[in-house]
C-alpha cells in the first residue's frame, strides 16, 4: 500500500503537517496513513523541576499515555473524516528515542514518504519534532516533506530546484521522484545562484552545464533560472518570494542545498525561513 508517514507530538506544527498531509494524500493517492508517538523518557524525564525535584509518578506518567492514547484516537478519526475513509489510518507508539522509532516504522512498513512540520521565526509551538527535523531528513532512507508551521496546501504548479552547477550528477535523483500525473503541467525552475554573474556573459563551461541540465530534465517541462545573490539561502528564498513557489526540491550530495544549509545555519534557513513545503530526495 501507498504509505505516509507522520511523526506527531500534538503541538499545532505537528497537527498543521497532519492536515497538509490529509491533502496530500487525496491528491497523490496515498492508501495509508501513519502516525507515529513516542514516548521516550530522559532520566531527566522524570522529575519535576521544582525545588524538591521531586520524582514524576508512575501515575502521571500513565496518565499521560492515556490522554496521547484519546489524542491518537481523535487524530486518526480526523484523518478518516477528511479522506472520507479512503485513507487506513495506522496509529503507532513507541518507547523508543524519535529517530530511533522513526527508522524502525521505515524498516518495517516501508512508507514512501515522511511529513514532518517545522516551526518558523513567525509562528513557534515549541514542537519538539520540529526541534529534530534535520536529525530526520539527514537519516531518513526514503524521502522526507518538511511543512511550514501554518502552511496550507497548495496544488503544485511550480517547483524550484536550486541547483549547484558543481553537482549536476545529483540531477538523476529527481528520476526517483517519480513525477506524478498531476504535475504534468507543473515546471521544474532549476535555480543557479550565481554571486559573480556568469550567467550574464556565459563561457564554455556554463553552457554545458546548462546544456547538461537540459540534457537531465528533457522529461520535465523546465526553465534554468539565474540569482545574483551573494547568499546563497537569501538567494533561494528571496526567489521564492518573487515566484509563486509551491514547493521546494532539495537534491542529495556533497554540494546540495540540504548540505550547505547543514553547514551554515539551518534554524534561521530552511526551518525557519523558507516559507514553502520542502521535499528532500534520497
Amino acid at each position: 500500500m501507498k504509505t505516509l508517514l507522520i511523526p506527531v507530538d500534538f503541538s499545532a506544527t505537528s497537527d498543521n503537517a497532519v492536515d497538509f498531509a490529509i491533502e496530500w494524500s487525496k491528491a497523490y493517492g496515498y492508501e495509508r496513513i501513519i502516525l507515529l508517538k513516542t514516548f521516550y523518557d530522559t532520566v531527566f524525564d522524570h522529575i519535576v523541576v521544582s525545588a524538591e525535584y521531586a520524582p514524576v509518578s508512575p501515575h502521571y506518567m500513565a496518565r499521560e499515555r492515556q490522554e496521547a492514547s484519546l489524542q491518537m484516537d481523535n487524530l486518526s478519526q480526523h484523518i478518516i473524516t477528511k479522506t472520507n475513509k479512503e485513507v487506513q489510518v495506522v496509529s503507532m507508539v513507541s518507547e523508543a528515542p524519535l529517530l530511533r522509532a522513526i527508522l524502525e516504522v521505515v524498516r518495517d512498513e516501508s512508507p514512501e514518504l515522511i511529513v514532518i512540520g517545522s516551526d518558523n521565526f513567525r509562528y513557534s509551538s515549541g514542537s519538539f519534532i520540529a526541534g529534530n527535523l534535520i536529525s530526520i531528513a539527514k537519516a531518513s532512507p526514503v524521502r522526507v516533506l518538511i511543512v511550514p508551521a501554518a502552511y496550507t496546501y497548495q496544488p503544485v504548479k511550480n517547483i524550484l530546484v536550486p541547483c549547484d552547477y558543481k553537482t549536476l550528477d545529483s540531477l538523476h535523483k529527481l528520476q526517483n521522484l517519480q513525477i506524478p500525473p498531476q504535475w504534468d503541467d507543473s515546471k521544474l525552475l532549476v535555480l543557479n545562484v550565481d554571486a559573480k554573474e556568469k550567467y550574464l556573459d556565459p563561457d564554455e563551461q556554463l553552457k554545458l552545464a546548462e546544456q547538461h541540465v537540459h540534457e537531465r530534465l528533457r522529461d520535465y517541462k523546465h526553465e534554468i533560472c539565474y540569482s545574483s545573490d551573494k547568499n546563497i539561502i537569501n538567494g533561494i528564498l528571496n526567489f521564492t518570494e518573487k515566484h509563486k513557489i509551491q514547493l521546494i526540491i532539495s537534491l542529495p550530495g556533497k554540494h546540495s542545498f540540504l548540505y550547505y544549509l547543514t553547514h551554515k545555519s539551518i534554524s534561521d534557513a530552511i526551518c525557519r525561513n523558507a516559507r514553502e513545503p520542502v521535499m528532500i530526495l534520497k
